[in-house]
């Protein structure tokens, strides 16, 4: 029988030897590595994935029972964490059904140093006080479109990760960082799984997963997923309903050759959306109930979102591999609302107004990446090489009206009447298309003079960056921005302290397209590129065999000309590209830390803290904006009973804090005559003060094949803003206390 208490003890004592040895390398390079357990702490590196099934794939995290990955792909090959110079969260998918993170909000949350900027339907995140912009799927080309990736069930991710600082030799120059996609795949092991989830407000969930071999061999093997989703809300009046049906299928017609196809459908309706509350002129806090809902209870958004994908994998040899990544996506929203616009008043609770709003939005994608990964020996050492290309077009048609109806009472709010959908567009609306075309080449050469040395370089050449603007009912094209031929370098390096630590350092340019952002007045003209410089440095750690592992890291970002709302042209919703303003420079700098994995047997563990101060000065000096709090502290634990009693059982609970926020800025009033807001301008600021909110789960095994978990969010009901944005619009409520009872089946 195990012993509980050392047990106990040795958890703590693997933290701290984590934490030690990241601490310690520094200053004593050559102590070597305290290693109980030889076979344990073998580290992770001189990972090859060459058109394998997905049962041989590390990079999948899916039956691991872990909340660290194997190994990552992040830069078009598998590679174990510690081989990768910046900072990379990942999402395991142990760790998204024992939180029972159901949407991608949900999930990114969760991530070390994310916040979130909660809007009517599509969200977008910060990390390092910066905009997350871009996105991709299972390592392919990055994208710009939220809609099409971010909105997405889980139920078809085996994992999702963050790889912070620019990435600009992948086309993702912003320093916010990319969010990577990592697909289920089709296993050759017959599998069936189903839950059913109920929960606060109504929530009722089932989903469906189904994989294995067609053929005997193997060889050809398929998957199938599906969901149905309806849920209330704490906030009055609304409700969500989505279905989502999901199919892959593979082919190995050789050993060394994968062919993968497949589809996914999502469909959302949501009524009686939020638009977001309003606070007073000067920036404080009302005191809304949480359950205040500042639309029409007529109100509704739908979507409907396809994504058609394709990746071709041919080993040559046992050193070299050639991969064609494929997404073509299309997604189309329309939007019929009326909604509660500015702030109030404090005296006489005045200056809200009642409009109309009213869309449809289709965004068509398509993204291709074509690369080469590979090996030679030169120095006695195996020396590293990446080539390749990737190809992005975006055609993006927006149709948008608003119309004013009249001032309204926050306070005692009577509805403006349902219009009729569609309107006629031509009567005052905005019809516009931007059309995105994106080209680059990049490579990367990782040369190792010694064993322990890594040095890298590499660089990307934008060949095209085209972007066009035209007016949907004429034709005509309004802007037209094409930037010249650009090199985009990379620098880093990676140096093994030990064997289980390693020390790095990177540099990068930053360079990132924001032409789908439009300068006003309307129909307005293409933003230029953001600029600037990504410098990061750190140490990075495993244990046993890196089911343990953690960071540290340091950085310093610089950028100029970055988007942000025009306060004279807002947009007009989620999928409104105009108008926008490049707001000067920013400078962010911080410090990270983080543990993933397992500390005992069972017991896992995932924690994270950041520490950041970013100060963004607009062109004309105006103001100073706290991005992103200073602090910001997230646990999640999980401890799994394997023997006694209570094998079975698993208990979990988690932590996320952060300290106040800042806002400031000027907000313009509506002028009657123009019926825009161009009218005096007033100041505002206020802090939103810091908060912790607390999460409680439990699992119990009933057999072999089922099990039935609860989880309790936000346990101590904590009323806190998620988002904060101006005295007239952007500030959300967090969700109040709440919970999910899921039965699940495996067969």
């Amino acid at each position: 029988m195990r012993n509980s208490n050392a047990h106990c003890a040795a958890a703590p004592a693997r933290i701290t030897a984590l934490i030690a040895a990241l601490a310690a390398s520094c200053a004593m390079p050559q102590m070597a590595w305290a290693q109980p357990n030889p076979a344990e702490d073998e580290p992770t590196d001189n990972i090859t994935v060459t058109g394998e099934r997905a049962s041989n794939d590390p990079t999948l995290t899916e039956g691991r029972d872990s909340y660290a990955p194997a190994a990552v792909n992040v830069g078009k090959a598998a590679q174990a964490l510690r081989e990768i110079p910046q900072s990379v969260t990942v999402m395991t998918r142990a760790r998204i059904e024992d939180q029972n993170l159901l949407t991608v909000e949900d999930v990114v949350q969760q991530m070390t140093g994310v916040t979130v900027d909660r809007a009517w339907l599509s969200s977008t995140y910060t990390s390092r006080g910066l905009t997350i912009t871009n996105y991709r799927l299972d390592g392919g080309a990055s994208s710009q479109t939220s809609t099409t990736t971010g909105d997405l069930d889980t139920a078809i991710f085996d994992s999702i990760a963050l790889v912070r600082g620019a990435d600009g030799l992948f086309g993702a120059g912003e320093a916010g960082g990319v969010i990577n996609f990592t697909r289920k795949r089709a296993l050759a092991d017959p599998q069936a799984r189903a839950a059913m989830t109920f929960g606060s407000w109504d929530h009722a969930r089932i989903d469906a997963d189904v994989t294995g071999a067609l053929t005997k061999d193997g060889n050809l093997r398929a998957r199938a997923i599906g969901v149905y989703d309806m849920s209330n809300s704490f906030q009055d009046y609304k409700s969500d309903d989505r279905w989502l049906a999901h199919g892959s299928i593979e082919y190995n017609p050789a050993p060394d050759t994968l062919l993968l196809a497949g589809y996914t459908h999502q469909s959302d309706r949501h009524e009686a959306f939020n638009v977001s509350l309003p606070r007073y002129r000067s920036g404080e806090d009302i005191g809304f109930p949480r359950s205040t809902n500042t639309g029409a209870p007529w109100n509704w958004i739908e979507r409907d979102i396809d994504i058609a994908y394709g990746r071709v994998e041919q080993a040559i040899g046992n050193k070299w591999t050639v991969r064609l990544n494929a997404n073509y996506s299309r997604s189309n929203d329309k939007t019929n609302a009326a909604e509660m616009e500015n702030a109030v008043d404090p005296i006489d609770r005045s200056g809200i107004d009642w409009w109309y709003y009213q869309s449809a939005a289709k965004v068509r994608e398509l993204t291709l990446d074509f690369n080469t990964t590979g090996s030679f020996q030169a120095f006695g050492q195996k020396q590293e090489v990446v080539l390749g290309m990737d190809y992005t077009r975006n055609k993006t048609d927006n149709r948008s009206l608003w119309t004013y109806y009249g001032p309204g009472d926050v306070f005692d709010p009577v509805y403006p009447p349902q219009v009729a959908y569609p309107p006629a567009w031509d009567q005052g609306g905005y019809q516009g298309r931007t059309d995105i075309e994106r080209l680059g080449f990049y490579g990367s050469l990782r040369i190792r003079p010694i064993a322990a040395l890594s040095l890298i370089g590499g660089g990307r050449l934008v060949v095209k960056d085209r972007s066009e603007g035209s007016n949907l009912a004429t034709g005509a094209v309004t802007s037209l921005i094409d930037q010249k031929t650009k090199f985009v370098p990379y620098v880093a390096t990676v140096l093994d302290l030990t064997k289980a630590v390693s020390l790095y350092a990177s540099y990068s340019e930053i360079y990132q397209s924001q032409a789908n952002y439009m300068s006003g007045p309307r129909p307005g003209t293409p933003l230029a590129p953001v600029t600037g410089t990504n410098y990061e440095a750190g140490l990075k750690g495993e244990l046993m065999g890196g089911k343990l592992t953690g960071s540290l890291a340091v950085y310093r970002v610089r950028k100029q000309g970055a988007f942000a709302v025009d306060p004279s042209n807002p947009p007009a919703g989620s999928t409104d590209n105009c108008c926008y303003v490049r707001d000067g420079s920013l400078r962010s700098q911080g410090f990270e830390a983080e543990i993933n994995g397992e500390i005992l047997p069972g017991w896992q563990l995932s924690l994270g803290y950041t520490y950041n101060d970013n100060e963004n000065r607009r062109d004309n000096d105006a103001t100073f904006a706290e991005i992103t709090p200073k602090h910001l502290f997230k646990l999640f634990t999980d401890y799994r009973f394997r023997e006694g009693s209570l094998k079975g059982l698993s208990i979990g609970g988690g932590v996320t804090a952060q300290s106040s926020n800042f806002r400031s800025g000027y907000v313009q009033e509506l002028n009657p005559v123009s019926g825009l807001y161009d009218g005096p301008y007033y100041l505002y600021q206020f802090r939103m003060p810091g908060y912790a909110v607390w999460s409680l789960r439990a699992e119990y095994e009933v057999s072999e094949q089922f099990s039935v978990s609860a989880n309790l969010n936000n346990v101590f009901d904590k009323t806190y803003y998620v988002t904060i944005g101006s005295p007239g619009y952007g500030n959300f409520y967090g969700d109040p206390r709440n919970f999910l009872v899921s039965l699940r089946g495996k067969f």
